[in-house]
């Protein structure tokens, strides 16, 4: 018997909507990043197209977890042989500047952070195409359903969690 892996789920089709995209950047590490630092199980790279006062940093890390299992509530008797898995950690940090048009004096610095962690069980059937589809899942919790425009975060920068159709 050829083992295999079930989402156990079933999402309801959304009217008019056969697929949603969102844009991403393109990054080009090896031409505007350097490393910032270096440790086991991590790295900071800085983009060297960003002002000194102002970085833009990324900080990637990955730590092994011992027992995937824990805090789950998965009853013990559905445990996999190995309970043995990977953290892995992206983060993100950002200064964007407000300036104004009538006065070049003016200036304003945001500071701007996210960050995704995620749990993996270390099993031979989960591949990295099946990590990519979660993480695109993960972020479509941020929309409103059959939609990618900005109206839920808008939303959920006010306090307002809830999608708008629950």
């Amino acid at each position: 018997m050829a083992k295999s892996i079930l989402y156990n789920r079933t999402d309801t089709p959304v009217s008019g909507v056969t697929s949603l995209s969102i844009p991403i950047g393109v990054l080009n590490f090896g031409a505007d990043w350097a490393v910032r630092s270096e440790l086991p199980g991590e790295v900071i790279l800085t983009n060297l197209t960003s002002p000194i006062d102002r970085p833009e940093k990324f900080r990637f890390a990955m730590s092994d977890i011992k027992d995937i299992y824990r805090n789950t509530g998965i009853d013990s008797t559905l445990y996999a042989p190995s309970k043995r898995g990977s953290s892995v950690l992206c983060q993100l940090i950002d200064t964007w500047t407000v300036v104004d048009s009538a006065d070049p004096s003016y200036e304003v610095a945001l500071p701007v952070e996210g960050h995704i962690v995620m749990k993996i069980p270390a099993n031979e059937l989960v591949t990295a195409d099946m990590v990519i589809a979660f993480i695109g899942r993960l972020i479509d919790g941020l929309f409103n359903t059959g939609v990618t425009d900005g109206n839920r975060l808008k939303a959920m920068l006010r306090g307002s969690l809830l999608p708008t159709d629950m």
